[in-house]
């Protein structure tokens, strides 16, 4: 997908409303409301009772998946874009399903093999266990997981994607200077399950971000990144989970 246009040069409003744009939709500002709510009625604990309590940790998830999705709606609506503009759309969407779960195995391996890799040249950084994982105790935990897994990861994750790529192309230096950039910034989000975990995500986004700028449509990298994280967390729990 190539939204560049060699002849047109965007004036420094534009720049500068596009960087306004992307840091809303980055999740800064949805974390930061939903943090709001959860201190209002949580009090000051709200970070610890959300590591402890899955269910609130999959309600925080899902509360700032719908912050970020209403920003995103509204920051479009004032350009009077639609998501069809994003790539998503019903076009050889069947198509696109399909690839979507072929990939998410391979992604599996990219994980397993980012995971070997800082276990023989990087032991000392090396993840142990998920500690987000780690919190899974039953079926039911599992579930919820999974459904936060494909809302505020398949879908919002890739709707932010795919927004601040369309940005990047068109105001900020082009699509892979945003590829690159927020990868970076997706695997930096990802800090809380250690260096290991950080580096596996930048490269998963990178990889996600390849699949949508390839075939120019979400329901792929959204079909590829739901099935991944599924995958993930379902055999976590058949291997390692259940037997706790």
């Amino acid at each position: 997908m190539n939204y560049s246009d060699s002849s047109f040069r965007p004036a420094l409003p534009e720049r500068l409303r596009a960087v306004f744009e992307i840091i809303m939709v980055s999740g800064i500002v949805s974390s930061f409301l939903v943090s709001l709510i959860f201190a209002a009625i949580f009090g000051r604990n709200r970070m610890k009772l959300i590591e402890m309590d899955i269910g609130l940790l999959v309600t925080y998830l899902l509360s700032e998946s719908a912050v970020t999705f209403l920003i995103l709606f509204m920051l479009m609506k004032t350009r009077r874009e639609s998501l069809s503009v994003l790539g998503l759309h019903r076009r050889n969407w069947k198509k696109h399903v399909l690839l979507g779960i072929l990939a998410a195995p391979c992604l599996l391996i990219v994980s397993a093999a980012t995971g070997l890799a800082f276990k023989l040249f990087l032991p000392e950084y090396a993840l142990e266990k998920n500690p987000l994982m780690d919190m899974i105790r039953s079926p039911q935990q599992l579930a919820l997981f999974i459904t936060a897994g494909i809302v505020a990861g398949g879908v919002k994750e890739e709707l932010q994607r795919a927004f601040i790529l369309r940005r990047f192309s068109r105001y900020l230096g082009g699509a892979a200077t945003g590829l690159v950039a927020w990868s970076l910034v997706f695997g930096a989000g990802h800090y809380a399950q250690g260096l290991q975990g950080a580096c596996a995500a930048a490269i998963l986004g990178f990889i996600f971000g390849i699949l949508y700028l390839m075939r120019g449509n979400l329901i792929l990298p959204i079909t590829a990144h739901a099935v991944y994280n599924t995958l993930a967390l379902t055999l976590y729990w058949f291997t390692i989970g259940i037997n706790k």
